[in-house]
């Protein structure tokens, strides 16, 4: 409705112009040289104003002709874009195939029109590295980092994943040790970086990484464990090729809830005896741990210190017999330590009693030993003969078993 008035009062509206132009006598002379040209005002106005429109018109047709090769160039541009992506897709198909090489020809002939280059490259890099590429592969993660610097995370954690999986440790190490600068607590990096050390023995670093690992990964707490105590022992073990001063220092960084673990204990004792097989630290630390906690592999240590005074530990562990008598470890613990001490008697009492109990080529060598020290030539070659047995893993046939105990009771009755 609010059109159709418009229209109708532009029509009034012009009937009033062309009724007051008619009644207008002037007129318009153009003189040019020897040219006149003499027409009425109306008419005049009127050629002006086609004239404006024809330019109008003119200039529009201008602008689309010279906006041409722009549009073309954009069709162009995005067809291109349009085939980089359908290889983009064909190159990561192949790639979850098994088809390397294809998707590595697919992917990068397709990257210099491709709007996520990164992505050509990183995924060419694993095709590359799947077909043995190693050149090929460095090539293509140092084009990624070029294309895009924000995406050095993803580039570094790749390629470290590449060097982990060729087994290249060091090149891992050194890369996942500069990611880890820069991102100090992604889960991650840390994960990487805790097995490179682990398999290169960097148990100092294994050993800085660990708060970090627990605190900010959801890495399991068994193997987190297992690295911890890894790491220490590496560390004791390092250590202890230096000197008795490094061991020491060594112990005394650890807390103490390490230090009190049975793992990391046992490797620090076993690094002291080597110095010093009478060491009163040692004889001390064992004690306290075995009040804490009874574990068969400290009693082991102890029955193998070499004290000036060997009657002392010897009367320390022959006091536990009362609360673990049936116990072999420490049975052959008490009987190693009668020897130290010329207890004959009682160490044979003892070794008696452990490979009774639990026979093991250790005890039955001891026994054998000492019985051939008290002169029980026979009973000491049967000692022998069992600890043999026990070294070797293997059982006498019981054939001749049997003929050995038929000439035993035909020698005791005559």
């Amino acid at each position: 409705m609010k059109r159709l008035f418009l229209l109708l009062l532009v029509l009034f509206a012009s009937a009033l112009v062309a009724l007051w132009f008619h009644e207008q006598s002037g007129y318009v002379l153009i003189s040019v040289g020897a040219l006149t040209m003499e027409t009425s005002l109306f008419l005049a106005i009127g050629a002006l104003f086609a004239a404006f429109l024809a330019l109008l018109l003119l200039l529009g047709t201008l602008r689309r002709v010279g906006g041409m090769p722009r549009g073309v160039r954009n069709w162009v541009a995005v067809r291109r874009i349009g085939r980089s992506r359908d290889r983009l897709v064909r190159g990561l198909a192949r790639l979850a195939e098994g088809d390397y090489q294809q998707a590595e020809r697919s992917l990068i002939r397709a990257v210099d029109d491709s709007e996520t280059p990164v992505l050509h490259y990183l995924s060419a890099a694993w095709a590359a590295h799947r077909v043995g590429a190693g050149g090929r592969r460095d090539s293509y993660l140092a084009l990624a980092d070029k294309a895009d610097p924000n995406a050095r995370l993803a580039i570094g954690l790749l390629q470290a994943q590449l060097y982990l999986e060729d087994e290249q440790w060091e090149t891992a190490f050194a890369t996942l040790n500069l990611l880890q600068e820069r991102y100090p607590r992604h889960p991650r990096v840390l994960h990487m970086l805790a097995r490179a050390c682990e398999v290169l023995g960097e148990w100092e670093r294994l050993l800085d990484l660990t708060p970090r690992l627990r605190r900010h990964t959801s890495m399991d707490s068994a193997r987190l464990s297992a690295l911890q105590q890894a790491a220490a022992t590496g560390v004791l073990e390092q250590a202890a090729r230096q000197s008795r001063d490094a061991l020491d220092r060594a112990w005394d960084r650890f807390p103490k809830a390490l230090q009190e673990d049975p793992v990391v204990l046992l490797a620090y004792v076993d690094g002291i005896l080597a110095f010093s097989p009478g060491s009163e630290k040692v004889e001390k630390r064992l004690r306290l741990a075995l009040r804490k906690q009874w574990d068969s592999r400290y009693v082991d240590r102890y029955g193998r210190l070499q004290m000036d005074d060997p009657e002392r530990p010897f009367n320390v562990a022959e006091a536990w017999l009362r609360e673990h008598p049936e116990d072999p470890s420490l049975l052959l613990a008490v009987g190693r330590l009668a020897i130290r001490s010329r207890l004959w008697g009682r160490a044979r009492s003892y070794l008696e009693a452990c490979v009774a109990r639990q026979p093991s080529a250790e005890a039955c060598y001891l026994l054998a030993d000492l019985l051939e020290h008290l002169g029980e030539r026979d009973a000491a070659r049967r000692a022998y003969r069992r600890a043999a047995e026990q070294a070797g893993g293997f059982r006498p046939m019981p054939e001749l078993e049997h003929v050995r105990q038929a000439q035993a009771l035909v020698a005791a009755q005559s």
